[in-house]
Parts: structure tokens; C-alpha cells; sequence
């Protein structure tokens, strides 16, 4: 089954361009992170960076675990910025200099960052 197209919210659509980094998991974001080149990551970073602030503004008025699908892509692509930020202030590549291949390292995608009340 193919996934359906990433969606924005009317007042982040000027970020379409970048719904390629709309993915729902951290292997997906981590494999996209790999397979980009830094002028890509580099893009994305500045288009989204001064928007992090209207977005997490607009998420949170939001239920996390209930987004409607245009919020879940922003909150994905929200995500994918955590995933390149390491490759933009640390290495100035995308893969973890002198490091393991990631691959090794499969992230527990059912894993809860965050305390279920």
C-alpha cells in the first residue's frame, strides 16, 4: 500500500516543497537523512527553521495522538529537522562522522518519547 501524499495545513504551504521529509518514523527519517546530500538538508533547514515556532504554536492545539492528517505531516516534518540537525551543527555531512552505520542501531518505532497520563 502506497502512502497517500503529504498534505499541509493552509497556512504552511509554502513549505510543499518539502513534504518528501513528511515521514512518519525515525528509520524513514534517518534513511531520507543518508540519502540526501547537505544542499538538500540544507534547504529543508532553512525553510523550516524560522517556521518552528508558528508550527509548534499550531500543533498545539492539537491532540498528539488524534492529528488530522495535514497537522501529522507538519508534526513528521517538524520531526525530520530534530533528524538533520545533527548533519547541519556537527558533522557538515549526513552520516554520523567516524560512526557506526545506523542501520545497526533499528529504532523502536512503538517506543513512547513521553509519559502516557
Amino acid at each position: 500500500m502506497t502512502p497517500s501524499p503529504a498534505v499541509l495545513p493552509a497556512a504552511f504551504a509554502d513549505l510543499a516543497p518539502f513534504t518528501a521529509w513528511a515521514l512518519p518514523t525515525e528509520t524513514a527519517r534517518n534513511r531520507r537523512r543518508l540519502a540526501s546530500d547537505m544542499g538538500e538538508i540544507r534547504a529543508f533547514a532553512e525553510a523550516m527553521l524560522p517556521r518552528l515556532d508558528a508550527i509548534a504554536a499550531h500543533l498545539d492545539g492539537f491532540d498528539l495522538d488524534a492529528l488530522p492528517k495535514p497537522e501529522a505531516d507538519l508534526f513528521a516534518m517538524m520531526l525530520s529537522v530534530a533528524e538533520i540537525a545533527p548533519a547541519i551543527e556537527s558533522y557538515d555531512q549526513p552520516a554520523v562522522c567516524d560512526g557506526y552505520d545506523s542501520a545497526r542501531f533499528p529504532a523502536v518505532e512503538s517506543h513512547r518519547l513521553r509519559p502516557a497520563f
